[in-house]
């Protein structure tokens, strides 16, 4: 996660207009492609941007967690869209939206290792000089997002992107109906998730890589189904509570991973290197047993 390099923003010229006082996104089967994303992506970026404003002056870490998730759904509805939106616009617009992430999550991975180390002193394993060095370190994130996540530019950003996707839309597929475009999407998206457990299945030493790889599809395909329930065919309640439940478990190991990388790659000048290193084989250890538990979930969804 390269967090070190400043960028600037664009400052839109006209704005997207965002309906703050919906709830949620109005479709139906007879709406165009055009007008389902002006729908669906509106209440994102309006929740997008109140989080930027509300994290400029607080470090609230549920609402970093929100903002990233914000910024992830953003990529998926720019992905559902690509083959209007175009490979460069919906490439350049993605990366952004994947930079604001990884900003809004360097404070929520420290809070997610803290309470990892948190776990591990609960279970007699002595690092409470690592512990306050992680609090520092979490206090270091909270600035730098902070500093970087500056409200204006974010909406400013937010406008201008989906503005100019809008124009695109309405130019390229205005008139254009939502379903059967919705279900070849979801298809696609369902397809990549199968293939991506299968490999991972297979593989008799299950890997890192493959159970990331998973995770991603399948928080995909739980995005669009999610936007595209009211449109696409039959009900997908239960496919999106089971793969809630399945990410529920890849997260879990995600965070493990992710904490014993950010751990055994940050610098800890006033801690001793015994306390870092016990520190680490309590997560490699319990890093394992959730690789297992990820895994089984895997299995079964392959099949």
């Amino acid at each position: 996660m390269d967090m070190d390099g400043d960028w600037s923003l664009p400052r839109p010229n006209s704005l997207f207009k965002v309906n703050r006082r919906t709830a949620g996104p109005s479709l139906s089967k007879s709406s165009s492609i055009a007008s389902t994303f002006s729908s669906l992506a509106a209440p994102v970026v309006a929740e997008a941007v109140q989080r930027a404003k509300e994290l400029s002056t607080k470090s609230d870490a549920e609402g970093f967690h929100q903002l990233r998730v914000a910024f992830r759904k953003l990529r998926a509805l720019y992905w559902a869209y690509s083959p209007y939106l175009g490979d460069e616009s919906t490439a350049h617009a993605t990366e952004e939206f994947k930079r604001l992430a990884a900003v809004a999550g360097g404070t929520r991975d420290w809070d997610i290792a803290g309470d990892l180390l948190k776990a591990a002193q609960q279970s007699g394993v002595s690092i409470e000089p690592l512990m306050a060095a992680a609090r520092e370190k979490r206090a270091q994130a909270v600035v730098h997002s902070q500093t970087m996540i500056k409200s204006d530019d974010v909406e400013a950003f937010l406008n201008d992107a989906l503005l100019r996707a809008q124009t695109t839309l309405l130019s390229r597929c205005d008139g254009l109906p939502i379903r059967a475009f919705a279900e070849k999407r979801v298809r696609l998206a369902q397809r990549a998730l199968q293939k991506r457990s299968r490999r991972a299945a297979r593989s008799e030493d299950t890997h890192e890589e493959d159970l990331h790889d998973v995770r991603k599809a399948g928080k995909k395909l739980r995005y669009l189904l999610e936007f595209f329930q009211p449109v696409i065919k039959g009900g997908h309640g239960r496919t999106i509570k089971e793969l809630t439940s399945v990410q529920n478990k890849l997260g879990q190991f995600n965070d493990i991973a992710a904490s014993e990388a950010l751990i055994r790659n940050a610098s800890f000048n006033e801690v001793p290197p015994e306390v870092v290193q016990e520190s680490l084989q309590w997560l490699i250890k319990e890093k394992s047993q959730r690789m297992q538990a990820a895994s089984r979930q895997v299995r079964a969804i392959s099949n």
